[in-house]
């Protein structure tokens, strides 16, 4: 509760009714907080995990993930440039599928921002008040000599070696 000295309620009283309008605005505007909604969907299952938290107007996405995941003691790898792992995800050689010497799958971890993948690292993209950051468990598959997709979900193609020591 904020305490409010009595002459300033006299006073503000006082003024007329456009006058309160305009100044209780700009006091809501100082007051009210900007929130961003984070969301990591785990890899091994259909579960989700959902976080809000308050944004600076300088702030990154990398700079809120990094935030949050300390604040909620998630584990993770990484910077706000990227992250490597989360929730102790494997990285490396262990987070490649190899299925021949012609075709693999690469995991790693993308996001979106309000349902758009940007191909930026995520310390170059700006948060705003009420984004939607989604972290997810992702792959990249690579077949005789091409890359054919990038960040499709775990959820189709869960890694295996990972998963089944998960569950």
């Amino acid at each position: 509760m904020i305490a409010i000295p009595l002459l300033v309620i006299h006073y503000f009283n006082a003024i007329s009714k456009p006058m309160k309008t305009l100044i209780l605005t700009f006091l809501l505007v100082l007051t009210s907080a900007q929130a961003a909604q984070l969301t990591i969907n785990l890899p091994c299952s259909d579960e989700i995990l959902r976080f809000s938290a308050e944004t600076r107007a300088d702030q990154s996405v990398g700079d809120l993930s990094v935030k949050i995941f300390k604040a909620h003691q998630i584990p993770f790898q990484g910077t706000a440039m990227g992250m490597n792992s989360i929730l102790e995800t494997p990285t490396g050689s262990e987070a490649l599928d190899i299925v021949s010497d012609s075709e693999m799958f690469a995991y790693g971890w993308c996001y979106s921002i309000n349902g758009y993948e940007p191909e930026l690292f995520p310390n170059e993209i700006q948060v705003s008040d009420n984004d939607h950051i989604v972290w997810w468990f992702g792959y990249a598959h690579y077949k005789e000599g091409q890359w054919i997709s990038q960040c499709e979900p775990s959820s189709t193609r869960r890694l295996s070696t990972y998963c089944q020591e998960n569950l």
